[in-house]
């Protein structure tokens, strides 16, 4: 009985087999050059149905829909044999003279071979033709805000007819934004001509914001209200998975371009929200500030952009009330106020888990006395000066609930905006049995009336204001006896907009005399481009050091990974069990026996140099990887070789070619011509360089490539840090660092100098570095990248 269950199984998978070859055979997906001849291929009693029309009870037969791929998934084995699935997205391909509200995308799943074939066929911007579909409800209307069907493509009705698109585009979802090959033309519609269901592009006034904040699921929200010239106010609501990827207000008059936002009616009100492939940029709402977009993505921006943000600004100034002093300065303070504070960080300490205390300025003094909060020892992060000149000028600020993850990620120096502070007032005991009004300062929890706190771009034009105020404090305070004011004019002087204490540990090496630009700033240019900039080392990679070290030949500009010791012992060991004895005569051999009494060691010495002093040229054969490692020294080169239909060869090109003490060398694997000699004529003390020549070979470099994140407040920028030279960013050569175990020790305490053990980045000193901005370009594609040049590490005298 089992036997015949076996075969009948075995019966099952055959026709099952057989089912789905015939599936992928009957469904192909049918390519064309010309859009215009796709719908000429389907049968002319099929109908075209516009997405928008789409229900759940629309009757499919005989009709068909057409749109671009603007997101395909990848392609998902669902079960055995050749089951298959695979996701998109399309967007319906409306005539040029239609609005861009009329877009709208869904969901396309497709199944078993015909998933296959589209995976391979169609590809991100191509135009499509789908017939033989079903619709479904969507199960994830609610979160991705496409179409509330979806369209199932599986059986033997279903084609797809694709047209490959002549400038393939590049797409992501959530806050990214598309990335086109060429500018794209994008319609903006006013704000009161919003229509329910529709898909648009926006520009748009801030009138209130609320900062990120958590979501019961795994996202982050952001809510705006916007306004434009047309007299409209909608609300805008922003889903993102990353709290970074929101868009970036900081007061209300800020300008923001969205794209690919949905339009939908709430409450009777109408309101954005973000769908699939949506996108933003936000600009300083200051008439006459530099319009800089505030992004770390790819966007299009061209100079009618430009003019749309500039006359809004203009027409903000003039019509809307919300523009009026957007902060309170400490001096205007009344108790029981509510008000936007701007103002830098000076310390911090963590009272509990639901607290955090901030100690801030903003350069003018409090018209009331503030209460004294007491510390625990150890606790507190930066440093404040004593003395009774600083009376009423430094607030205590405490942060509560949702507000602390955000206040223990500031680090001292930052420059911060406080959304919807409380001027608490309190009635203390003051001297001689008196009482007196003091006032404290509390960010409570929650998100109303846009409650929240944010670190400031140094490019703002409010810490620009800032800066001019703590300067000028400083300036009237230089009198003042007191010596702890110099403790508090560290952020006003030269380092005013990074917060730096203690002298910075690099230098440039560079002729530029560029002025120091932000991290968003670098972000935002366009290569190439130099620029100066001072920030910190976030994080690094590799964390091992001894992984920074690459092989680079200077020919080919190929960059090779080094061999690990235990790689380099099996290639030796093929080489040791295959030797066997050579009929090369030499002027002088020797051979030496082994721990292994099997094989024996045979040096063949190819040049006597005149003096004793003088390097020797010895072949080595026979001999293990940690053989050759114990036999060389610092007077002799040492070329590992094995036997060869009688004569002498090299080991293969993954392994070093010549050894010298603990150095070891390699050639080029691409540029190299390898051919044998038995002497080196010329041969020069400590010359590589000619022995590799004479070899055939291309000597390959050493070079120290790293990677490091950096981190200025505005914006982290990952920075390539590639040296060759021996006059480098940590005065180590990458020779050196591949034998040296003083060299790489050296390395390793600058590492632990830059960005300490344990991570702690309020600990990582300030850096001057130049920057380099550049584009690599490969397949037709182009990608920026950022390097780290003309800076070195400042030597102190011992490492002199």
């Amino acid at each position: 009985m089992s036997t015949d269950k076996n075969c009948l199984i075995d019966i099952w998978h055959l026709l099952s087999c057989t089912w789905f070859k015939i599936q992928i055979e009957i469904m192909p997906v049918y390519t064309d050059q010309d859009p215009l001849n796709m719908e000429k291929w389907l049968p002319k009693t099929r109908q075209s149905i516009p997405l928008h029309t789409l229900t759940e009870q629309s009757e499919c037969a005989g009709k068909y829909v057409k749109g671009k791929v603007v997101f395909k998934g990848p392609l998902l084995h669902i079960g055995n044999h050749l089951k298959y699935l695979l996701k998109s997205v399309i967007q319906e391909d409306v005539p040029k003279q239609s609005q861009a509200s009329n877009n709208i995308s869904i969901n396309v799943v497709l199944f078993g071979g015909l998933a296959k074939d589209f995976s391979h066929a169609v590809n991100q911007g191509d135009t499509v033709v789908l017939s033989g579909f079903t619709v479904s409800p969507s199960p994830t209307f609610m979160k991705d805000q496409l179409h509330h069907c979806n369209l199932h493509l599986d059986g033997t009705e279903a084609n797809v007819h694709v047209c490959a698109a002549t400038a393939p585009t590049v797409g992501t979802s959530g806050a990214s934004a598309t990335v086109l090959s060429a500018p794209a033309k994008y319609v903006y519609v006013p704000l009161n001509t919003l229509k329910h269901g529709s898909q648009v592009n926006v520009y748009g006034v801030v009138t209130f914001f609320k900062l990120p904040f958590p979501t019961k699921g795994t996202d982050y929200c952001s809510t705006l209200k916007l306004t434009d010239p047309s007299g409209a106010t909608v609300s805008c609501t922003i889903f993102c998975e990353n709290q970074e990827n929101h868009p970036k207000i900081f007061k209300a008059g800020d300008v923001i371009r969205l794209h690919r936002v949905k339009a939908q009616m709430f409450g009777g009100s109408m309101t954005l929200v973000t769908c699939w492939g949506w996108s933003a940029l936000t600009f300083d709402g200051t008439v006459g500030s530099p319009v800089v977009p505030r992004t770390d993505k790819s966007f299009h921006f061209s100079e009618e952009d430009r003019h749309r943000v500039m006359e809004l600004r203009k027409w903000a100034a003039h019509e809307l009330s919300v523009l009026r002093e957007p902060t309170v300065p400490l001096s205007a303070v009344v108790p029981r106020q509510y008000f936007d504070f701007t103002c830098q960080l000076l310390a911090k300490a963590c009272l509990d888990s639901a607290c955090t205390l901030l100690k801030v300025w903003d350069g003018t003094r409090c018209r009331y006395p503030f209460p004294t909060i007491p510390v625990e020892p150890g606790t507190l992060e930066g440093e404040i000066p004593a003395g009774t000149n600083t009376q009423n000028l430094i607030a205590d600020v405490l942060v509560y609930d949702n507000h602390v993850e955000v206040a223990q990620a500031l680090k001292p120096g930052m420059f911060l905006c406080i959304y919807n502070l409380h001027a608490v007032p309190q009635m203390v005991a003051g001297e001689a049995c008196t009482v007196q009004e003091v006032l404290s300062f509390h960010l409570h929890g929650g998100t109303s009336y846009g409650r929240g706190l944010c670190a400031l771009p140094t490019s703002s034009p409010d810490v620009s204001k800032l800066q001019r105020a703590l300067q000028s404090c400083a300036e009237q305070m230089e009198g003042d006896m007191d010596s702890s004011w110099d403790d508090l004019t560290w952020c006003t002087a030269s380092q005013l907009s990074n917060g730096v204490i203690g002298e910075c540990p690099t230098v440039r090496k560079c002729t530029h005399t560029l002025q120091k630009v932000s991290l968003a700033h670098v972000k935002s240019s366009s290569p190439p481009e130099m620029f100066h900039v001072k920030a910190q080392v976030k994080s690094y990679q590799p964390k091992r050091l001894y992984q920074c070290l690459k092989l680079f030949c200077s020919q080919c500009k190929t960059i090779e990974e080094i061999p690990d010791p235990e790689t380099l012992r099996a290639r030796f060991g093929q080489a040791v069990r295959d030797t066997r004895p050579c009929r090369a005569a030499w002027a002088d051999s020797l051979t030496t026996d082994t721990e292994d009494p099997s094989r024996q060691i045979t040096l063949h010495v190819s040049s006597k140099s005149p003096a004793d002093s003088d390097p020797k040229l010895i072949f080595v054969q026979g001999a293990s990887f940690d053989d050759i490692c114990h036999l060389s020294s610092d007077e002799e080169f040492m070329i590992p070789v094995k036997s060869s239909r009688g004569k002498l060869a090299f080991l293969d090109s993954m392994v070093p070619f010549l050894f010298r003490g603990k150095r070891q060398f390699y050639g080029c694997r691409q540029c190299s011509v390898r051919k044998f000699v038995k002497s080196v004529e010329g041969l020069e003390e400590g010359n590589e360089k000619s022995i590799s020549e004479a070899l055939g070979l291309q000597l390959m470099e050493y070079v120290l490539v790293m990677k490091f994140e950096l981190d200025d407040g505005t914006a982290t920028l990952e920075a390539l840090l590639l040296e060759d030279s021996k006059d480098n960013f940590f005065h180590v050569s990458a020779d050196d660092l591949s034998h040296s175990q003083e060299a790489q020790e050296k390395m390793q305490k600058i590492m632990d100098s830059l960005h300490p053990p344990d991570g702690s980045t309020l600990q990582c000193p300030w850096l001057e570095l130049c920057l380099s901005l550049y584009a690599v370009g490969e397949n037709g594609k182009s990608e920026v990248h950022c390097q780290i040049v003309n800076t070195q590490i400042k030597e102190s005298p011992v490492d002199r």
